[in-house]
């Protein structure tokens, strides 16, 4: 286990090393990666849930009580990592642009904060109605168009702040720091936004970086496949209509 632990934090401090050839304001930027993550994992399950809703016959409401659990899991999860984000930056990012910090973040994410509440009351109500289901997903797109705000916001404006305002290595040290104390899910999610094989993360991200081909697999391969388990499996689930495989206790 020390050993395994050893692995991911070098892989965390090779991540941060300086971009070779790429421009640090361009999408390789981990502020930037980590939005997109949050905006695939909210889409991916907007998509599902329009499949589904499609799927369920609206004269017998029969939304299946696995789906309405799933739902529940996936949403509790995806709060986790998104609370756990914007907290990060508020803590993290603001004091280091002090009065330069634009009034629309706060804006933004507060109302951000608010829809996803929004969100989470819908699927509190959830039952095999299926008004009930088209009530998240509504609740759910106004909760990404709030994202999007907030995060394209930040993105025009704050970054670009940082960039001025911190030298390369000093961002490098705040953002390794982010990122060892981030949500067990947040690197998984960065790496399937890139492609879901990771392919594009290693050929793309880890070169960049300078990043030996090893570490790979010994971290991030290991954190792809616990996000894929943990939250794709979910949205997967949702759109076919097959109760997802629960996992069971034992070494295969």
């Amino acid at each position: 286990m020390q050993h395994h632990t050893h692995f991911i934090v070098i892989a965390q401090l090779l991540l941060l090393l300086p971009i070779a050839s790429v421009s640090v304001l361009g999408s390789t930027d981990p502020m930037v990666l980590s939005h997109n993550a949050l905006r695939t994992e909210v889409h991916s399950m907007i998509t599902a849930l329009d499949t589904l809703i499609g799927r369920v016959d609206e004269t017998q409401d029969s939304v299946p009580k696995w789906t309405i659990d799933t739902l529940k899991e996936w949403w509790e999860k995806h709060v986790g990592h998104a609370s756990d984000h914007c907290s990060s930056e508020q803590t993290v990012y603001k004091p280091l642009v002090n009065e330069k910090w634009p009034d629309i973040i706060d804006q933004t994410q507060d109302a951000m904060d608010s829809t996803q509440k929004k969100v989470t009351k819908s699927i509190a109500k959830l039952s095999v109605e299926k008004s009930s289901l088209v009530a998240v997903h509504n609740a759910l797109i106004t909760y990404e168009d709030m994202m999007l705000k907030n995060f394209g916001a930040e993105e025009r404006t704050v970054l670009p702040l940082l960039h001025s305002n911190v030298s390369p290595e000093e961002m490098s040290q705040i953002q390794r720091k982010m990122l060892e104390e981030g949500h067990d899910n947040a690197m998984g999610a960065l790496i399937y936004a890139l492609s879901s094989d990771g392919t594009k993360f290693r050929d793309e991200f880890m070169k960049a970086r300078n990043i030996p081909s090893f570490v790979w697999f010994v971290a991030f391969k290991g954190q792809l496949s616990h996000y894929k388990e943990d939250m794709v499996a979910k949205v997967e689930a949702i759109t076919s209509g097959k109760q997802p495989r629960v996992k069971e206790a034992g070494w295969f």
